[in-house]
């Protein structure tokens, strides 16, 4: 691959790791999120973290990789398998033989997923019948050895096609973003999935895609535009002033000049020569199949320089304007590869040159003091329209962040209270986080990585942002996927239960007095799926869900899901107490089931069942047919 291949899959890896780092963990699921970019294209599913700190044990887990559509081996592809005791961190990695056979050793007891992986290939898990759904976890005992983990590896589908500028003439250097939908935090959105930039003849090629529907855009920005402003300020953006002494807004500036302003330019455009993501042409490409001919026309649009003042600016404070609409795979994907932001000059002005029409939500940051390195964090945001005239006088008032506090207690029916609640920690994520957000999971964009509760049960989550929060309870077992031995019971504010519902941070109001209160009485659903002859159908999905439509909600805590083992069974913990509908399935996306429509159109073969609060419950299902 040459260096303008790898430095424009550089930019689109960029744009999906922002994506990812906005996306929370599946929940009840246990088949492998998607991750970054396999050559080009295709997805990298899942792979292991600090194997070196696993747990030793003595079971073992053998097996075969094969091509789907020979059955021939496939020699050299590595073998990752992950988990263990309580969904912790364990596993080991192999390279299969000239057989296509791998072998890992030493695992100790507890549930794992199997991924193999091969360039050229779409990575495989374990009990997936097509790629991108969840696996099937392989449940291990001391001493057990696990034959037949056989992985069956998709050839990567392939996109090719030309970009034309406005004459029909090849336009060099564009950048291609290949996208699909894909559900991020329970929502369907447009995600980017591989990407190319086009060579003398305007032609790009991506490969290494699984089989399904894809969207093409293309952007002009250049490598000079890329790495001279968009990447320049994405660095600054990210180090937001955070490195003491030269991670400042100018920390760069001294390498790359600033972009001049252009009266016109091309615009990111979709196939077959769209600038709006809902008109862009849908590609579908099969397992192994090459689709070309997918040229258009870049097109040329009027841009604008947007100006304006940042109130209470300090010398860290930047500027950028993402994105309003939600069609693109995020910010730096829509913009095909380009950041636009501006600095905050002593003054407070700032400019931002080369906008392209759309609707946009200029934010301005700040950390405060030198560099951005020191005092509160600050936000503020300003919706923006763009229409190809330049825009004076947008003013943008800094904030500081809002703080959220309460206290935990607990009910118990018999374990004994905890003496330290530092174990348990308290987040408020933003129902809908701003782009680039640097903070922790509680602190939303505003940088606050606070949340952990106090030993006496206070606690204090800084730097949120107006708008709706979620409040999420974590640690000391609660909602985990072991044996847990707390579940939240209600989140109360102000007299509200909010366990199941966002609450609507107002600005300059800080939230006090929310109350956590943790049971002891935690739930567990469990049982087997059955075919026609009674037995257990492994590799199904079983989705639980509230029969309340109001719960229907992303990230709702009444909406799991679980993959059914090699027996056919499955465990759900910690439901909150109500009326469910359950169904088994063996064809759905991973966060499928937040989707309302999903829910509803397989509600009609869904099983009712109710669950009480500290209620150990076992219901059997029936396999799809």
């Amino acid at each position: 691959m040459g260096s303008r291949h790898l430095i424009a899959l550089g930019v689109i890896v960029l744009a999906m790791s922002t994506a990812a780092a906005q996306q929370p963990p599946a929940q009840g699921g246990q088949g492998q999120g998607l991750g970054g970019l396999q050559g080009r294209g295709g997805q990298r599913q899942g792979q292991p973290r600090d194997l070196a700190q696993q747990p030793k044990g003595t079971s073992v887990v053998t097996g075969r990789v094969v091509a789907a559509d020979t059955g021939r081996p496939v020699k050299r592809a590595r073998v990752f398998v992950t988990g263990g005791a309580g969904g912790g961190r364990g596993g080991g990695t192999a390279t299969t033989d000239d057989q296509g056979r791998y072998s890992i050793t030493g695992l100790a007891a507890g549930s794992y997923s199997i991924t193999a992986s091969k360039s050229g290939f779409v990575d495989a898990v374990f009990g997936q019948r097509r790629p991108l759904q969840p696996g099937t976890p392989v449940q291990l005992a001391d001493g057990q050895s696990a034959p037949n983990i056989d992985l069956r590896l998709t050839r990567g589908g392939v996109i090719t096609g030309h970009v034309l500028d406005e004459d029909g003439e090849a336009l060099p250097r564009a950048l291609v973003t290949v996208q699909r939908y894909q559900y991020q935090r329970g929502e369907r959105q447009l995600q980017p999935v591989g990407g190319d930039q086009t060579d003398d003849r305007g032609q790009f090629r991506v490969f290494g895609l699984p089989p399904g529907d894809y969207y093409v855009s293309a952007s002009a920005a250049g490598l000079e535009q890329v790495l001279g402003r968009g990447l320049q300020q994405l660095a600054v953006a990210a180090l937001g002033g955070r490195g003491g002494r030269g991670a400042g807004p100018g920390a760069l500036a001294q390498f790359v000049a600033p972009a001049e302003p252009e009266p016109t330019g091309y615009a990111p455009t979709y196939f077959p020569g769209v600038v709006n993501a809902p008109d862009a042409g849908r590609v579908p490409v099969g397992p192994g199949q090459e689709v070309s001919g997918i040229d258009f026309q870049i097109q040329l649009v009027a841009l604008a320089t947007v100006t304006g003042i940042v109130v209470g600016a300090d010398e860290g404070t930047n500027v950028m304007m993402t994105p309003q609409d939600s069609g693109g795979g995020g910010p730096l994907a829509r913009l095909g590869g380009q950041l636009l932001m501006g600095r905050v000059q002593a003054d407070g002005t700032f400019s931002i040159a080369s906008v392209p029409p759309g609707r946009y939500v200029a934010i301005a940051r700040s950390g405060g003091g030198r560099g951005g390195g020191g005092g509160e964090p600050r936000v503020g945001t300003q919706p923006v329209v763009v229409n190809g005239q330049n825009i004076e006088g947008i003013t943008l008032a800094l904030q500081p962040g809002i703080t959220l506090s309460g206290n935990i207690t607990v009910e118990s029916s018999g374990t004994p209270a905890p003496a330290d609640y530092s174990v348990f920690r308290v987040d408020a994520p933003e129902v809908n986080p701003l782009p680039f957000g640097g903070g922790g999971r509680g602190g939303g964009p505003l940088g606050g990585g606070g949340g952990r509760s106090e030993k006496n049960g206070t606690f204090t989550v800084p730097n949120l942002l107006p708008g709706p929060h979620y409040i999420r309870v974590s640690g000391g077992g609660v909602q985990g996927a072991g044996q847990s031995s707390w579940t939240v019971k209600s989140v109360t504010v102000g007299g509200q239960d909010v366990s199941d519902a966002p609450i609507d941070i107002k600005p300059g109001q800080n939230v006090e007095n929310v109350s956590v209160v943790l049971t002891d009485r935690t739930t567990e659903l469990s049982g087997t799926v059955r075919n026609g002859k009674n037995e257990g159908v492994a590799a199904l999905t079983v989705i639980v869900f509230s029969a309340e439509q109001q719960y229907w909600r992303p990230q709702s805590r009444r909406i799991n899901a679980a993959r059914t083992d090699q027996s056919g069974t499955y465990r759900f913990r910690n439901l909150p107490p109500g009326d469910y509908l359950m169904v088994a399935v063996d064809d759905v996306e991973q966060g499928e089931w937040f989707d309302p429509a999903y829910l509803e159109k397989v509600r009609q073969d869904a099983t009712r069942i109710s669950i009480s609060e500290g209620e150990k419950k076992t219901q059997d299902l029936k396999g799809p047919a």
